[in-house]
């Protein structure tokens, strides 16, 4: 295999086949595992704290029947997320939901790890998308190299441009000629897709200036396969698993000892 066919991945909400989705000890993991990029959702608290945190509705994570963006912070931060696989006849570990502002202090640590922030459509619903954009902008603000922020929201992300974010991604909700529309007016310099939507054939796809990236890949063959046809970002819920195999280790990058 060619050396440029060699994709980076995207450690998608951190590293969910072994821990917590979006917590700090998946996000962690991954990056001593060697990812060069990660991926978290966001959500805002009743304060407009950011969570990392992809459901609104909290029951799937925690179990409780509650809605994170009507919740304050100090009830936010009494609630954990259970490992992966868990034995049900025991106490399951868990781990807490975690702030962006403490994540991007991790981020910090690793200045060779981009993250890419996904904007919830649950938190701009609510709060509305002026409002929910500034407050993430202004958590990320110090750490603006190493963050994108990106939403299947297009109007999300061209207001985040807008208000000096220096790179976007767009989330593409539907693969037809009005999104290609967009995606030319928007010209992120990410577009994320579905691998079951992107075609196959480069020449079929959107053409622009932006990197594409399919989500979500979990096998090192299909990495190389999608790899192969020109996709050079590729997310995954197993990055320790995949960033051990000879080729895709290749674009790891591990932490300075």
């Amino acid at each position: 295999m060619a050396e440029q066919n060699i994709p980076y991945l995207i450690a998608h909400r951190g590293y969910p086949a072994r821990y917590p989705e979006n917590s700090l000890a998946g996000l962690k993991a991954a990056m001593l595992a060697g990812a060069c990029f990660v991926e978290i959702d966001i959500q805002l608290s009743a304060r407009g704290t950011p969570y990392l945190c992809h459901d609104d509705h909290l029951r799937r994570l925690t179990g409780s029947d509650h809605w994170l963006t009507q919740l304050d912070d100090e009830v936010i931060n009494t609630l954990s997320v259970p490992y992966p696989g868990f034995n049900l006849t025991s106490p399951p570990e868990t781990e807490p939901l975690s702030d962006l502002n403490t994540f991007c202090q991790l981020l910090q640590e690793r200045p060779k790890v981009t993250a890419f922030v996904e904007i919830k459509a649950e938190s701009l619903a609510k709060f509305g998308l002026m409002a929910t954009i500034d407050i993430i902008l202004e958590v990320i603000y110090p750490y603006t190299k190493q963050c994108v922020l990106i939403s299947f929201d297009s109007q999300a992300v061209a207001f985040a441009r807008k208000q000096g974010a220096e790179r976007i991604g767009w989330v593409i909700p539907k693969w037809d000629q009005g999104h290609a529309t967009i995606a030319k007016q928007l010209t992120p310099e990410f577009l994320f897709c579905n691998a079951k939507r992107l075609p196959h054939r480069i020449e079929k796809r959107w053409q622009g200036p932006w990197q594409w990236a399919v989500y979500t890949i979990n096998h090192s063959r299909s990495v190389l396969k999608y790899a192969d046809e020109g996709i050079p970002l590729i997310e995954t819920d197993t990055i320790g698993t995949l960033l051990q195999h000879p080729i895709l280790k290749r674009n790891a990058c591990h932490p300075s000892l």
